[in-house]
């Protein structure tokens, strides 16, 4: 590859990261050996700029399935980047015109699973988040009662039915923030989710909840956070 080349796909993937965590990057002193997730990208926003990648270069993604092998370098993003938008006329053409149908099919199934990853998280994901000490906010939609008697550690209680403008007025738009309930049978994260992105506030929902969190090994605080009894009243 070329050195105008790689400058191009450099361009290319910063403008993709950039898009991707909201803030500028300067991809120039960084080795291709650099881990993404020291930019900030959790396994989500790599995905989310893998798809786009593969988007913009119009790539067959069931010809090219290899190609969903998630990077985990800026080498390996150069070298997708490369392979697929520096030299698109080096493609293979499709072997029959799909008809209208199929690509409208696909764009919206694509956008569909875009969409979960820009919107949801799981447990491991939010764990990896806090543990490299990006910028988000965990919010427990629940009742104050609930959140007292166990929530995730440095979650911030935020009952869904006392948000008002008036309530959100102190907090910072910087921040990801990250809502949750008790799990799959509550629907308070996503009324929570809904009154923040409303108000203007980057949101994402914690798949599954306490419940989840707390089933997948992570800790919780809280006067009852090492009971596990099922109890039948929803937190929210």
């Amino acid at each position: 590859m070329s050195t105008a080349v790689n400058d191009t796909v450099k361009d290319k993937v910063g403008e993709y990261l950039e898009t991707a965590l909201g803030k500028p990057v300067d991809l120039a002193p960084l080795p291709d050996s650099t881990p993404l997730n020291t930019l900030g990208l959790d396994s989500l926003l790599t995905i989310s700029v893998l798809v786009t990648l593969l988007e913009d270069a119009g790539v067959d993604l069931g010809e090219h399935a290899d190609s969903l092998v998630t990077p985990s370098t800026l080498g390996d993003l150069y070298a997708l980047a490369g392979r697929f938008l520096a030299a698109p006329q080096e493609q293979a053409p499709a072997a029959a015109a799909p008809s209208a149908a199929e690509p409208r099919e696909h764009d919206e199934q694509l956008a569909h699973y875009q969409a979960k990853l820009a919107y949801e998280i799981d447990s491991a994901d939010l764990q990896d988040a806090l543990d490299a000490g990006q910028d988000l906010v965990v919010v427990d939609g629940r009742s104050s009662e609930s959140y007292a008697a166990g929530h995730i550690p440095g979650a911030v209680s935020i009952p869904h039915r006392s948000i008002s403008q008036d309530s959100l007025a102190g907090l910072s738009r910087a921040p990801l923030y990250v809502t949750y309930c008790d799990g799959i049978g509550c629907n308070a994260s996503t009324k929570t989710a809904i009154k923040l992105a409303t108000a203007g506030f980057r949101v994402k929902e914690l798949i599954g909840g306490l419940d989840w969190w707390k089933r997948d090994g992570h800790p919780v605080e809280g006067h009852a956070a090492a009971d596990h009894t099922h109890h039948a009243a929803c937190g929210c």
